[in-house]
């Protein structure tokens, strides 16, 4: 050191030298303390805040006379306490160094040196902990920026200088940077730890920790800046806060992971940056989502309500008149103009080149879920990312390139199967991304401008590549238990602790002690690292988890390399018996194995059954033997020991759950005995359970057992026992035989089900005690035999009495009979129920249910009747009545007649049709009572829910209470009748004449509201209420069973205008239309309006001057008119919010303001985004099916050109030619221009390639995406535009009626070639708002659909509704109580609930446009395929469809083809009926096609064919505003469509019925007389009865009423409106009718010549594991290829198959038995089978050299004897190449390896069942 010293002071002399020591520095904070008088006093310790402390700061430095110096600063500790009174917490230091042995090392360590050349600076930050508790760093922030000045020009001052002194410093630091040489700064961050917790309170709080290693050099000179960083093994955790009490509760969020970055910059201001990630591995489950929403929660801050302000509003007086300086409203302000100038200050910058490359190498999400930190896999995406950002200062422009793929986990193969797959199994699916911004436009655009400006940031998503996700059983799975995982974590009360559980649970049921010992992947919880051999007793268990859950290699997550079988294994040994080795434990399922006992001369055979749960397995080892118990009582399984002639005890096995019968019993006979409380009535059975002495018989094997009673008269108890072989995935027996492995069922003979909502007693004939039956439960009947005793039955307490019946228990029952009830009163009553009888194996379930609850909510006295029978309902609604018809045969078609309180009988309706609503009308003396019926389906499917409701209802939503009253016929006001509704109160409403109208006021006070009508559909009118200068809003919601009135308070919006007089000359007069009372306006007022008359015109007219106008307040308008010659006046009707407002000025700029959003604006943004197809694969996988493809799908080549700025596509036809001659291009490479057509020429060799005739553009080939969507944004617009181009639904399943199940149709060539092409859906929605509003306005809405097929057969149904019905849940099969809860639950909401159904989102149709539906149908009941016990299986989902419609008395029929064509606006209702009515056949309630609503004029209701709809983009849409082409339906929709008029009640049978037009039926019954010619003729007048019934229906909405008002004046008029609506429907459907009748006339039909749509892909195979893999296309074309052209064997399955190159086409297929080769029949197009040798011929295994295989087989001659030694015969095959030749030779054996497992487990044991050791 002397010597360095020295050397310096040589040189250059020092001129100052200093050292600073702290022993510790402590700053405190305190809060104010409120109460304090002076601020002298000391402070008080309670309002500490917190305190910073620095412990022993040292700082050294030395100057030099030549202007350099070294100085170093030193710290060694850096602590914060947070020192609040009153808050628990775990631990109060918030910053501190990390505990750590190494005393000397300093926390901060910086060191700076200064010379000539430069200066540079080494910092270091060293052991930081930081615990970031979220609501303290709040806390201490909060105290920063009170302590701020409060008065406010301070404030704003205050705040905005400091941003500025900071540029203003950092600008000189540059400079003086370009003039310092340079300097280089080096900082190193190493091993932080930053806790993020929410709740201090609790030690053991979630918490997430991140530790990192982070570098940064720093280096400038004169010319550039380099920059590098790096962040080293980033990692996060989450864990308990406090390190104590950590332990193993620890889970990985972020694998280390590192981020380097380096940058460039030079003096001219270009830059470079590039950032890499190698990879990015993160884990989500729910304690993670738990632990991140906690922290989350707590930065958000709380919102505190000010609910005071609002109510002292509402006192000023609604209807005052206010002045308008009053009003602070956006629109009478005008903003100055500022924003233009800073615009172009921007542009002037200089363009500086920036460029920053970002690549992600990749990245891996999991979804895990589990319970607290033990979680297991279930979802698994991985990914790549590069990017690339340029200018990002100026006009950023990005690209970005991402790959996607993603699996999720299977836990019953215990194997990972992929959700998103690889395109063609090769690259993962790739998606890239475009970010540009263009410049902002500064001109306003105004309508009509040509060119339309670029939006200032458009962002193009794009994927080239076809995205194939893959749904399966276990993936819906894998989403439920996510979903429930994730729900339950994010609930913050969630204790995790409640549910762990041990990854590996192994559980010894073979009956003697055993060791285990598991290989070195799985290690014994708790247990020290040594051992590796556990004892397990009997009947004991041993929990395992995996010891390596860190990633043993990198690249491929750990989860991923676990799929290897080999990976988890353990060998186990019984005492007393051999070993059993490594056994793979991963994958769930069944293994036999064989252990042998030395002292005995047999082997014994050992079962290891492994479940998973939940990511939890259990392994259990047993003997081959279980019992299952089916009854809902325990019994006692005992074995008979020969030699003592003995029972013994050997366990109980409980209901529901499964008994393993130890090893050492598996050969004795087994006796029962119930458990319990029955255990001292019955005595043990008379027989043992018999199934291995008729195993030779068959494979299943039913007994029944008796146990007698103790008492001799009572009957025994009997248990139907059915044996079953168990399900074994392996065998391993190394040539031995082994024991049968068999299941016991035991199951009850009788099963009785009370699915009434009222409970039962029942008694068997021959036992002592009755039995009580809750409603919705079931019972076993423990004691039937099923043999014809008697079994009575009572129902309790229904309607106060007790009712009895009884039937006889018999084999041969029907599915359902009816039982009589008879009731114990003085006169004999009677109630019909009735049973359902299902039998399940030998056992029966008998239902006991009624066809109809009948629910009466009308709190009137309803009465019921049909034929004979008559049922009174009293108005407490809450019994249900039971009903049912006296018929014999329950289903045949009934009807039922209602009459409430006094009124008459109605008409008879039906109460078959589920899910109809409908209105009944009960004619009263001189009213109608109209009742609401509602028909569900109850939740089991037999019952069938009648609620009969008020039609009208009243509800009360107001503050206020109110009383209605009723107008009088004659129109005067009530006198007497008012109803009282208190304020949140509903009630039913029964008028009492045909007004239609009502009135309301205020409980207290004299005047009453002006009347309104109650049966019209009204979104919403305010009544004014005089007396307390206020309003009430009365909304009417009209629907076909009933009519809601609701009042509700008065809010901002519900006036139907403001008016405002903004003009200083003049006053303005206005009125309603039609009414008296003027109102008058002065100058510079504003008042709100509301309907003088709410029944009459609902018009404003005024008068301004001599000006008059008139406005339905419903648009949004302007004009103008002359005050006098100079001053013009402008009025402008617009929404302010939810407030319509009509504004009169001669302010110009206020009306553009208000008017805003008329113009064409400049997008803020656009995205547009585009994927080029995707499939979506439907796969069953416990019946190894793929059962549907359902694909989305590009275009092919389409031609497109650029007239203006947006490419558009030429017309079908000249796309076909431009293809041609570009082709003919292709070969010729042809320069010139070239004539295609006559005024049509272009030149392909341009770039871009051009047309001149008829117009010059550019045009280009591409191809329309399958799915396109547009959105665009502007600061007062949103569009959106969504087009889909094809959509195909494959079946997939083998032999299927009809492959493809929907497609779209093609239009006939002749129309399709002169339009472009169209995508099959288009959607096209134009909103427009401004920021100061809620209300969405639709501009423009447009659905456009085209014409479409679907057909569908009963099988392809039968597996959608297996695929997504999950697996038959044993819990539901065993549910005993509770069936029928949901449906009592369902009754019990009350009244209000079944009327209020909120309708009221505020939004304003303009342009509203659904397009026409046109549907082919085709409904097939067969099911394609061979009908095999899977069929079976797959149709015991249509079982509960085929129950409901045979309970509703109908039966399916095969539909061909019918097509449904309907307008939008009837479409909805129609269709359903429509379906019921034509499939079913049957009668629905109500008029039979449905009551046409909202027909308003301006609604279109003409059917066009869906082809020639045209669909608007935005811009499009905008040049159609301008030219003023205002369509058909320009009349605004509020809300909901404007009623023209309600038909309501049944229309009479017959279509033409229908129609009450008679000369349309005059002119129908003509028409069919005539008898067709030939089959042209017989087409043609079916398509002109179907054309007459569409002009006819759709003029005649236009023309009947001009009829009618011609003949009968305006009653006439309104008549006329009825019978064009009805004929709108009816007529074309008549006509669809008729047409079919008369096409089958003639001979035949002609089909359809459209071209044949085909499946677009071949079904997918599925090999014998049923485990899902990547679908490969070459095995899945073999696939199809095996199932349709080979006669299979039995048994047999496809492997594997190849091309041999031969002339013809010939292929090499290997399935499970056989080797074929197939060749194609060249006259025919088939394929047959030229040889084939099946796997037991072969003599020696095959062989392959190069590209030869070899197979030598037995000769198959007939000359040879039968048992010569058999030379074989060799056939030798050339293939491809070697790689084919090996791949062959492989599947050949794999197969016959697999055949030898599958022989295995098909033929059952040979061994004999030997006499019993005796024990």
């Amino acid at each position: 050191q002397d010597l360095t010293d020295s050397k310096l002071s040589v040189d250059q002399s020092v001129t100052l030298q200093f050292d600073f020591h702290f022993e510790s520095l402590s700053i405190i904070l305190y809060n104010n303390d409120v109460n304090q008088e002076s601020k002298l006093s000391f402070h008080n310790e309670n309002f500490r805040l917190g305190e910073l402390r620095l412990h022993l700061m040292a700082s050294t430095g030395k100057m030099f006379k030549d202007g350099s110096m070294n100085v170093s600063v030193k710290l060694k500790t850096c602590t914060l306490d947070d020192l609040r009174e009153g808050i628990e917490r775990a631990t109060s230091r918030m910053i501190d160094k990390k505990n750590d042995h190494d005393n000397n090392s300093s926390m901060i360590d910086v060191s700076y040196k200064q010379d000539r050349n430069g200066s540079q600076i080494d910092a270091v930050l060293d052991k930081l902990y930081v615990c970031a508790s979220v609501e303290f760093l709040m806390t201490v922030a909060d105290f920063f920026i009170k302590a701020m000045p409060q008065s406010p020009e301070n404030m704003a001052k205050e705040t905005q200088i400091p941003p500025r002194q900071i540029a203003m410093g950092k600008v000189k630091i540059e400079k003086d940077d370009s003039l310092r040489p340079n300097m280089t700064l080096k900082a190193m961050i190493t091993d932080p730890e930053v806790v993020f917790v929410a709740n201090l309170t609790r030690a053991d709080a979630p918490a997430l920790t991140a530790s990192f290693q982070c570098n940064l050099s720093l280096s400038t000179s004169k010319l550039e800046q380099m920059m590098e960083a790096s962040v080293r093994d980033l990692k996060v955790l989450a864990c308990p806060f406090l390190r104590e009490k950590r332990g193993k509760n620890i889970t990985t969020v972020l694998q280390p992971c590192s981020l380097f970055m380096e940058k460039c910059t030079w003096a001219s201001g270009k830059q470079n940056i590039n950032i890499m990630v190698k990879e990015f591995i993160i884990k989500i489950s729910p304690i993670i989502l738990n632990t991140v929403m906690t922290i989350m929660a707590a930065m958000s801050p709380k919102t505190k309500e000010d609910e005071s302000i609002d109510t002292s509003k509402e006192a000023e007086n609604l209807w005052g008149v206010k002045s308008i300086n009053d009003f602070n409203s956006w629109f009478l302000g005008v903003d100055t103009a500022t924003e233009i100038t800073e615009n172009f200050k921007d542009t002037e910058h200089p363009l500086i080149e920036e460029n920053c490359i970002v690549a992600v190498e990749s990245v891996q999400v999991t979804l895990e879920c589990g319970l607290g930190h033990r979680t297991v896999p279930l979802l698994l995406a991985e990914s790549k990312f590069s990017g690339n950002i340029k200018n990002w200062s100026s006009l950023m422009a990005a690209t970005a390139n991402m790959t996607l793929e993603v699996h999720y986990y299977n836990e019953i193969h215990a194997v990972w199967e992929p959700l998103i797959e690889r395109v063609e199994g090769k690259k993962q699916w790739n998606l890239r991304i475009h970010v540009k911004k263009n410049p902002v436009q500064d001109k306003s655009l105004m309508p009509g401008d040509d060119f339309i400006p670029e939006p200032q940031m458009a962002i193009c998503i794009y994927s080239g590549d076809t995205m194939n996700i893959t749904i399966s059983k276990s993936c819906l799975n894998v989403f439920n238990n996510l979903a429930k995982g994730f729900s339950e974590g994010a609930a913050a009360s969630f204790d995790y602790s409640l549910k762990d559980r041990a990854p590996v649970t192994v559980k010894n049921a073979v009956g003697v002690p055993m060791k285990v010992r598991p290989n070195r992947n799985l290690r014994v919880m708790g247990s020290p690292e040594k051992s590796d051999v556990f004892d397990v007793d009997a009947g004991q268990s041993l929990e395992l988890e995996y010891a390596c859950m860190e990633p043993s290699s990198r690249g491929k997550l750990s989860i991923l390399s676990r799929q290897e079988s080999s990976f988890f294994t353990l060998t186990f040994v019984p005492r007393g018996y051999t070993e059993v080795a490594n056994i793979p434990v991963a994958r769930p399922g069944r293994q036999l194995y064989n252990v042998r006992n030395p002292s005995v001369s047999h082997s014994d055979s050992v079962l290891v059954q492994i479940d998973a749960t939940e990511g939890n397995k259990v392994i259990t080892l047993r003997s081959p033997l279980q019992i299952k118990n089916h009854f809902s009582i325990a019994f006692i399984i005992y074995k008979y020991i020969k030699n003592v002639k003995l029972l013994e005890c050997i366990g109980i096995a409980r209901p529901e759950e499964e008994f393993h019968v130890p090893l050492d019993s598996y050969r004795c006979q087994l006796f029962i005995q119930p458990a319990g409380i029955l255990e001292h009535q019955y005595k043990e059975s008379t027989t043992y359970i018999s199934w291995k002495e008729e195993l030779h018989r068959s494979r299943e094997v039913r007994c029944m057992l008796q146990c007698p009673s103790k008492e001799v008269s009572f009957l025994p108890l009997i248990v139907n026992t059915v044996a079953l072989p168990d399900e074994l995935s392996y065998i391993c027996t190394r040539g031995e035989d082994w024991d049968p492995a068999y299941i016991i069922h035991l199951y009850p003979s009788l099963i009785l089900r009370n699915l009434l909502p009222y409970s039962l007693r029942y008694l068997l004939e021959g036992t002592a005690e009755t039995h009580e039956l809750a409603e919705g439960s079931a019972a076993d009947v423990l004691h039937s035999r099923i043999s014809g005793e008697i079994m009575e039955l009572v129902l309790v307490k229904y309607q106060g009495k007790n009712w009895n019946g009884h039937f006889r228990i018999c084999d041969t029952l029907p599915e359902f009979f009816l039982v009589c009830f008879s009731s114990d009163s003085t006169e004999v009553m009677t109630v019909d129920l009735s049973v359902h009888v299902r039998r399940i194996g030998s056992r029966m379930v008998l239902s006991v249910f009624s066809p109809y609850w009948l629910i009466n909510k009308t709190s009137r006295v309803l009465q019921y009747r049909s034929e004979d029978i008559h049922v009174k309902h009293p108005a407490d609604f809450r019994d249900i009545i039971l009903f049912s018809f006296k018929k014999k045969n329950i289903f045949s078609k009934n009807k039922v007649q209602l009459k409430i309180s006094t009124s008459a009988w109605s008409s008879s309706f039906s109460l078959d049709t589920v899910g109809s609503y409908g209105c009944v009308k009960c004619p009263a003396n001189n009213m109608e009572y109209l009742v609401g019926v509602s028909i569900k389906m109850s939740s089991f499917n037999l019952s069938r829910i009648v609620t009969l409701t008020p039609f009208c209802t009243i509800a009360n939503k107001s503050s206020l209470e109110l009383e209605v009253g009723e107008i009088a016929s004659d129109g005067s006001m009530p006198t007497n009748k008012w109803s009282y509704i208190s304020s949140s109160e509903c009630l039913p409403f029964w008028p009492e004449n045909l007004s239609g109208k009502l009135c309301v006021r205020v409980v207290g006070c004299e005047g009453s509201s002006k009347p309104f009508f109650y049966n019209r559909q009204d979104n919403g009118t305010l009544l004014s209420l005089e007396d307390l200068n206020g309003g009430i809003l009365v909304d009417v919601n009209t629907a076909e069973h009933s009519t809601v009135i609701t009042f509700s308070d008065y809010h901002e919006g519900s006036a139907p205008a403001l008016i405002i007089n903004h003009t200083p000359w003049d006053v303005l007069t206005y009125k309603q239309s039609g009414s008296q009372e003027e109102v008058d306006l002065l100058p510079r007022q504003a008042r709100l309006f509301a309907w003088a008359d709410p029944t009459g015109t609902r018009k404003l007219t005024w008068r301004y001057a001599a000006n008059v106008g008139e406005h339905g307040l419903l648009k949004d308008e302007c004009g103008q008119f002359p005050y006098d010659a100079n001053i013009q006046i402008h009025w402008v009707s617009f929404l302010d919010g939810r407030q319509r407002v009509l504004l009169f000025t001669d302010d110009v700029a206020l009306v553009s303001k208000a008017l805003q959003a008329e113009e064409m604006e400049q997008a803020d943004q656009e995205i547009t985004l585009s994927l080029h197809s995707l499939g979506l694969s439907l796969v069953n996988n416990e019946n190894k099916q793929e059962v549907s493809y359902v694909g989305i799908t590009s275009s092919g080549v389409v031609w497109e050109m650029k007239p203006k700025q947006k490419w558009k596509p030429f017309s079908q036809k000249q796309i076909i030619l431009l293809e041609q001659s570009y082709q003919k291009y292709q070969v010729s490479g042809d320069h010139d221009w070239i004539k295609l057509d006559n005024n049509f020429e272009v030149n392909f060799n341009k770039v871009p390639m051009e047309m001149r005739l008829p117009v010059r553009c550019p045009i280009k080939r591409d191809f329309l995406s399958g799915i396109q969507i547009e959105f665009k944004q502007s600061p007062h617009q949103r569009s959106l535009r969504a087009r889909l181009y094809w959509l195909q639904v494959d079946s997939q399943l083998p032999g299927t009626m009809f492959p493809v199940v929907f497609h779209p149709v093609a239009p006939p060539k002749s129309i399709a070639l002169d339009s472009e092409p169209k995508p099959f859906i288009d959607v096209s929605v134009i909103t427009r708002f401004n920021e100061y509003s809620k209300v969405l306005q639709f501009k423009y809405f447009m659905v456009l659909i085209q014409e479409m097929a679907l057909r569908v057969d009963q099988g392809f149904l039968g597996a959608i509704i297996a695929l997504f019905t999950p697996t038959t849940d044993p819990e539901a099969e065993r549910k005993r109580t509770k069936l029928i809860q949901q449906d009592i639950d369902a009754l019990n909401t009350e009244l209000m609930e079944t009327s209020m159904t909120d309708m009221s989102i505020l939004s304003f149709f303009e342009h509203f446009h659904i397009s026409p539906v046109k549907l082919h149908l085709s409904l097939s009941l067969g099911s394609g395929g061979e009908e095999s016990e899977k069929g079976k299986q797959e149709m015991i989902a249509i079982h509960s469809i085929n129950l409901l419609l045979k309970s509703i008395g109908a039966t399916l029929t095969d539909v061909d083809d019918l097509i449904f064509k309907y307008s939008p606006s009837s479409l909805i209702v129609i269709f359903l009926k429509q379906m019921y009515v034509l499939v079913l056949g049957l009668d629905v309630l109500g008029n039979p096609f449905g009551l046409i609503r909202g027909l308003s004029e301006g609604v279109e209701a003409l059917f066009y064919e869906p082809f020639q709809g045209a669909v608007q983009g935005p811009e499009e849409f905008a040049e159609g505003l301008v030219i003023g082409v205002r369509s058909l339906f320009g009349h605004t929709v509020g809300g909901a469509a404007g009623v023209v008029s309600r038909i309501t009640g049944s229309v009479g049978k017959g279509l033409a019925a229908i129609t009450m037009d008679k000369e349309y039926q005059q002119k129908r019954r003509e028409e069919m007389g005539r008898q067709p010619k030939d089959l042209g003729d017989s087409l043609a007048r079916g398509g002109k009865g179907f054309l007459r019934g569409v002009v006819g229906g759709v003029t005649g909405i236009i023309t009947k009423p001009v009829e009618g008002a011609k003949k009968e004046g305006a009653a006439g008029f309104f008549k006329g409106i009825g019978k064009g609506l009805v004929g709108a429907v009816a007529r074309p459907t008549g006509g669809i009718i008729d047409m079919a009748s008369s096409t089958f006339q003639g001979i035949q039909r002609a089909a359809e010549s459209t071209e044949e749509v085909s499946r677009l892909r071949p079904p997918r195979l599925i090999h014998d594991d049923g485990i899902i893999r990547p679908y490969d296309r070459q095995e899945s074309e073999g696939y199809d290829l095996f199932e349709n052209h080979i006669k299979k064997l039995e048994g047999e399955t496809y492997q594997y198959h190849c091309t041999v190159p031969e002339s013809k086409k010939t292929i090499l297929m290997v399935t499970n038995r056989r080797v074929l080769c197939i060749k194609e029949v060249e006259i025919l197009g088939h394929m047959s089978v030229d040889w084939q040798c099946p796997f037991e011929d072969f003599v020696f295994p095959p062989s392959v050299s190069e590209n030869l295989l070899k197979i030598s087989v037995k000769e198959q001659s007939l000359f040879h004897k039968k048992d010569s030694a058999n030379p074989g015969y060799l056939r030798k095959i050339y293939l491809k190449d070697t790689i084919t030749a090996q791949r062959v030779y492989n599947a050949i054996e794999d197969a016959q390896s697999a055949r030898h497992q599958q022989k295995l487990m098909k033929q059952s044991s040979l061994k004999l069942l030997r006499p019993q050791i005796p024990s």
